[in-house]
């Protein structure tokens, strides 16, 4: 073996010392390509793994920026010889969080269908990528656009339900989602037809679709929480509670089902239950709140307090405790000064300092103490110059003195400081609506939902504003029930869809709205005197004289009115 090494040597060392050349064959076109999407993914890979390490990357922008740019390259080799939609996908999504925003995905996207017309993975992710920019009308638009040309593609239907579901649309997405034939409805397009004729009020309709999903996958907790829900609202508490214990002995540790499992107990009157359920879930800042505000919002507040003390088992007291002990001084026990006493133990450090600050006014306010109220909204807005709570305090102190026009004043100081803030502009629209300048008051609501489409009061307002001027009642309906969408468990958004639905003559929906707005806010007059005349526009005169009485047992804001129509049953 040495002597053979040896002769290999002096054969390599012959030719005047040149070393031996080796020729280079080319790969084929197949290989090619294959080495190239190695190279894309093996690049890829490297971003996946500076991205997972978050914080703790020590990859420089510029290095960042190089990276991204050579695993496009890659990619770009891949898709010249070798196109598929998949791969345009891949690459739309390097751009997807990209600092220009999703246009760059977008032309990606675009690029692709030009090559394959048609295809249904291009077409969701250019529909997810308008979603993305909060252009749901323009997802909606490309979504039904495909199904015309494929009416029988069941995901595409669906995703185009969930879309206008989203947007709050329902009565549109129900439609979609109708348009799947019966017999090919998964879970999910059941969960979607369910989710949307609860959001509806189709009650029966909704539980039936959930039983159905839930009974061909048993474990899609989302269908089974939606389940319970509808349960709860069809006051079903038996069969709800039967869905959140089976969900919690799956998972101990879901928060959400055993928070529901609290609720429930409240409102059957098993605060004892429901406390051994708090203390018996996951000591988690997060769910210790979330449990101490159910039992306050039910009027539990010694098991409040209790289910609190949790936060410090750990032997540090975080500036919550100090805050919700002050929620439970002043509302459970009535003692204002023991809730002076916690807020003023929330350091001027920490982020609820602030809120503290608005509590502690609040509370001031209601002991007669306005003056020292006003000082603490004035000092708040010096510490916190761009925080619009302070702003929205004094105004709100101000109208209690029923100094609107120093609340008008407020409200612009603070929206010239801020300008276009949505809820300031909502707070301003209020004050010109008491000050009877309800056309400015209206054009400053249509100025908050041209630029914040979501924000559930401001479509509440305008959409029960035009109802109650007999105008536009199909956009009113519109508007009120994407902000039922938005907040439903909101008794007086729902007492909007109510009013709208009997402006319009539609008794019926009518009817089966204002019961759902009594079963949330039971002691508004407003919502007791629509009751009344959705009734007795039914011919239903015991339960018109209940509204009305009702109304004028909550102070009616017109009683003679209201005495009027009882006398007219």
């Amino acid at each position: 073996m040495i002597l053979m090494a040896g002769l290999v040597l002096t054969g390599c060392a012959s030719g005047r010392g040149a070393a031996p050349k080796y020729r280079a064959y080319p790969m084929t076109p197949e290989a090619q390509v294959n080495y190239d999407y190695l190279v894309y993914l093996d690049r890829l890979q490297q971003i996946q793994r500076e991205l997972s390490r978050g914080d703790r990357s020590t990859m420089k922008l510029k290095e960042a920026r190089q990276l991204q740019d050579a695993t496009v390259e890659a990619l770009d080799k891949v898709i010249a010889v070798a196109p598929s939609p998949q791969l345009y996908v891949e690459k739309a999504g390097l751009f997807w969080n990209h600092s220009e925003g999703t246009a760059r995905s977008r032309a990606i996207l675009k690029e692709g269908l030009a090559k394959f017309p048609g295809d249904r993975l291009l077409t969701v992710y250019l529909a997810n990528s308008y979603v993305a920019d909060d252009r749901v009308d323009d997802a909606i638009a490309i979504m039904d656009e495909f199904l015309k040309d494929n009416p029988d593609d069941i995901q595409s239907r669906e995703k185009l339900g969930q879309m206008f579901m989203d947007a709050g649309r329902d009565a549109e997405a129900l439609d979609v989602l109708k348009g799947i034939p019966e017999a090919e409805r998964g879970p999910d397009a059941l969960y979607s037809m369910g989710r949307v004729q609860g959001n509806l009020g189709m009650r029966k309709a909704a539980i039936a679709n959930l039983k159905k999903a839930v009974k061909m996958d048993p474990e899609f907790t989302e269908a089974q929480v939606e389940l319970a829900y509808q349960y709860e609202l069809a006051k079903d508490y038996a069969s709800a509670e039967a869905i959140y214990t089976a969900i919690l002995e799956q998972n101990e540790s879901f928060p959400e089902a055993r928070l529901r499992l609290i609720n429930l107990d409240l409102k059957l009157n098993n605060p004892d239950k429901a406390l051994k359920l708090a203390l018996d879930g996951p000591p988690t800042k997060d769910f210790v709140l979330d449990a101490v505000l159910t039992f306050i919002n039910d009027g539990f507040y010694a098991q409040g307090s209790t289910v609190l003390d949790m936060l410090t088992s750990d032997g540090s007291v975080p500036a919550e405790y100090y805050f919700y002990k002050a929620v439970i001084a002043n509302e459970g026990e009535n003692d204002m000064e023991k809730a002076l006493g916690f807020l003023g133990m929330v350091d001027k450090t920490d982020r609820l300092y602030p809120h503290a600050l608005r509590f502690r006014a609040q509370i001031l306010s209601a002991q007669g103490k306005a003056e020292e109220a006003l000082n603490i909204a004035v000092d708040g807005k010096k510490l916190y110059p761009n925080a619009p709570i302070f702003y929205i305090l004094e105004a709100s102190l101000l109208k209690q003195e029923e100094d609107f026009r120093g609340a008008e004043r407020t409200l612009k100081e603070g929206l010239k400081r801020l300008p276009n803030n949505p809820e300031l502009t909502y707070e301003l629209a209020l004050v010109y609506e008491v000050l009877d300048r309800r056309d400015e008051g209206l054009a400053l609501m249509e100025s908050v939902i041209r630029a914040h489409p979501d924000h559930a009061n401001a479509l509440n307002y305008v959409g029960y504003t035009l109802a109650e001027e007999g105008r536009e009642l199909e956009r009113a309906l519109v508007l009120v029930t994407k902000a039922s969408s938005l907040e439903p468990e909101s008794g007086y958004i729902l007492d909007s869809v109510a009013w709208v639905h009997f402006k319009m003559q539609d008794l019926n929906k009518a009817w089966e709205y204002i019961r759902h707005a009594i079963d949330l806010v039971d002691t508004d007059p407003t919502i007791w005197e629509h009751y009344g005349d959705i009734a007795a526009a039914l011919g239903k005169k015991a339960e018109a004289r209940r509204g009305y009485n009702l109304s004028l047992k909550f102070h009616a804001a017109d009683p003679e009115a209201v005495r009027s129509k009882l006398g007219n049953l």
